[in-house]
C-alpha cells in the first residue's frame, strides 16, 4: 500500500511534465521509501529505471546497467566495459521524446568512486540536456557520498533543477497503515517505537495488538528487527563503527558537541561535525539550539538521538540480544519491558510531538506566518546557590506580538490531574519571560485529563492525540 508523499510526488511529476531538461537529486535514509516512490511515478513507455548493485565492482555495475538497458528497451545488450560506453548506449535512447530516467542507489553504481559523477556531468552538458523533455533523477542512501559528491557537488553545481530529501512520514500519514483497526493511543505507541518509516510500518499487522507485533517482530529468534541496527549502519554509512559509537552515546542522553567529542575522544571540529551532519541528513540524529527569547540565550546546542527504532533498540533489544536470539515463545516483550515501558513512552512522546508540530499548530489555530521561532527550550543548571535550577520545556513557540506558547507533552495511561499545574507553573516562573510578554500554557495529553484539571482554567488549551494525527 502506497500512502502519503503528495508534495514529493507533485514535485517529481512537475519535473517530468516540464518544458526544460530536469536533473533531480533524491536522497534519504534506507527504508524510507525512495525507490518505491520513484518507481510508482514511472508510467511512460520511455521511462527507464536503473538500480546499482550493493558491494559490486565497477565492471559488475556497468554490466548490470547495460543488461537493465537492454531488458527495458527490448534491444540487444551492448558490450560495454566502462561507463562511457554504457552512457553512449543510453544516449541513443534519450535524443528525443519524453523520458523519465532514474539512477537508483547511485553511490553503489559509482562503486564508492567520484569518477562517475564527473562522467554524468559530461554527458548531461554535452548530450542529455539537449532533450528538453528529459528528466534524470540521481537517487541514493549513502549519506556521506550523497552529501559530499552529489548534493554539494561542484561538478553538478547549477545543474540540478530540484532536490528532495525524503523524510519519515508524518503521524497523520502513518496512521493510514492502521485504518480503523487500532486506537490512536496504540498507534502513537507504534509510532514512538518505529517512527514513520514505511518499510517498518509495512512489517506491522494492524489486526494484532502492539504486544503481539512486538513479540513477532522484535523479541523472537530470527525476528525482522533483531538485526536491523546492524544492517542499516553497514548499508548506510562508511566508517560505520564511528557512527555506531555516536548514536550509542546519544542513546544515553543528549550532548553538546564539545561534550560528545570528549566522550568519544574525537575532535569537535570538522571530523565530528561531518559525522553529525550525515546523521542529521538521514534523521538518525538532530541538533537543537536553545530557543532565544527577546535576544537572550540561544547559544546552547544539544544533539539528540532522533530515530525512534534506535532509541527503542538501545533501551530494550540490545541489552537482551542473547535471550531474544534463542526465544521462540510469545510474551517476552512484556517480560523484558515491563513497567519501565510507560516511562520510556513518556520521553518518546515529546519527540513524537516535535516531529508533528505542523499538525499541532493547525489544532492550535496558529499559522506558520505567526511564528518567529520554535523548538524545545533548555537552560543548564547554574553554578551559584541562587541559580541552580535547570529548565527544559518540551515545545516553546515564539510568536508575533510578544507571545510565548509553552506546550507540555504528557503520555500517561492514567488521567492527568491538577498536579501538572504545579509542574508547568514552575517552568513558567523559571522561564522569566520579559516584562510585557504573554506566556500561553498548552497541555497536549495522550490520555484523559481529570475534571478538576479541565475546570481549573489554568491551561489556555488542552489538546488530545487528535492534534498529532490531524492533517496540517
Amino acid at each position: 500500500m502506497f500512502i502519503g508523499r503528495e508534495d514529493e510526488r507533485d514535485a517529481v511529476n512537475q519535473a517530468i511534465a516540464s518544458a526544460r531538461p530536469e536533473l533531480g537529486i533524491f536522497y534519504g535514509r534506507r527504508r524510507i521509501g525512495k525507490s518505491t516512490l520513484l518507481k510508482q511515478l514511472s508510467e511512460g513507455q520511455n521511462d527507464l529505471y536503473f538500480e546499482g548493485l550493493q558491494k559490486a565492482s565497477q565492471k559488475q555495475q556497468v554490466n548490470h546497467f547495460v543488461s537493465q538497458l537492454a531488458e527495458q528497451t527490448g534491444t540487444l545488450k551492448v558490450a560495454a566495459s566502462d561507463w562511457r560506453t554504457a552512457f553512449e548506449a543510453l544516449t541513443q535512447r534519450l535524443k528525443r521524446g519524453r523520458h523519465y530516467v532514474v539512477f537508483d542507489e547511485f553511490p553503489w553504481m559509482a562503486a564508492g568512486r567520484t569518477e562517475l559523477v564527473s562522467l554524468v556531468k559530461y554527458f548531461w552538458d554535452n548530450h542529455w540536456k539537449a532533450n528538453p523533455k528529459l528528466t534524470l533523477v540521481l537517487c541514493g542512501s549513502n549519506a556521506n557520498f550523497m552529501a559530499k559528491h552529489i548534493v554539494h557537488s561542484q561538478a553538478l553545481h547549477n545543474r540540478k533543477t530540484f532536490e528532495i530529501r525524503l523524510e519519515a512520514l508524518q503521524a497523520h500519514e502513518s496512521r493510514l497503515f492502521f485504518g480503523d483497526l487500532r486506537s490512536d493511543f496504540e498507534i502513537a505507541r507504534f509510532l514512538m517505537i518505529f517512527g514513520g518509516v514505511p518499510k517498518y510500518l509495512e512489517q506491522l499487522d494492524p489486526t494484532k495488538s502492539l504486544a503481539i507485533n512486538m513479540d513477532r517482530l522484535c523479541f523472537r529468534k530470527n525476528a525482522f528487527f533483531v538485526t536491523e541496527f546492524d544492517s542499516i549502519f553497514k548499508e548506510q554509512f562508511r566508517s560505520a563503527r564511528t557512527y555506531e559509537n555516536i548514536v550509542r552515546a546519544l542513546s544515553e542522553k543528549s550532548y553538546s558537541k564539545q561534550a560528545l567529542a570528549k566522550k568519544l575522544k574525537l575532535k569537535p571540529g570538522g571530523g565530528l561535525t561531518g559525522y553529525l551532519r550525515n546523521l542529521e541528513q538521514t534523521e538518525f540524529a538532530h541538533t537543537f539550539q536553545a530557543l532565544p527569547i527577546a535576544g537572550r540565550g540561544g547559544k546552547t546546542q544539544r544533539t539528540v538521538l532522533w530515530d525512534e527504532w534506535l532509541r527503542f533498540y538501545f533501551s530494550y533489544v540490545e541489552p537482551h540480544r542473547r535471550a531474544i536470539e534463542v526465544n521462540r515463545k510469545l510474551g517476552l516483550f512484556d517480560r523484558l519491558c515491563g513497567k519501565s515501558f510507560d516511562t520510556w513512552c513518556g520521553l518518546a512522546f515529546e519527540q513524537l510531538c516535535m516531529k508533528n508540530l505542523p499538525s499541532i499548530l493547525t489544532s492550535l489555530g496558529i499559522g506558520m506566518d505567526q511564528l518567529i521561532d520554535f523548538g524545545p527550550f533548555f537552560r543548564q543548571p547554574g553554578r551559584g546557590a541562587a541559580n541552580n535550577d535547570g529548565l527544559q520545556i518540551d515545545l516553546l513557540l515564539h510568536r508575533n506580538g510578544r507571545v510565548l506558547t509553552l506546550i507540555e507533552c504528557k503520555f500517561r495511561t492514567s488521567p492527568i490531574g491538577i498536579s501538572v499545574i504545579q509542574e508547568v507553573d514552575r517552568k513558567v516562573k523559571l522561564l522569566k519571560a520579559p516584562r510585557g510578554w504573554t506566556v500561553e500554557r498548552v497541555l497536549l495529553s495522550a490520555g484523559d485529563v481529570t475534571r478538576d484539571l479541565q475546570q481549573s482554567g489554568y491551561f489556555h488549551q488542552i489538546l488530545g492525540l487528535d492534534a498529532i494525527f490531524s492533517r496540517p
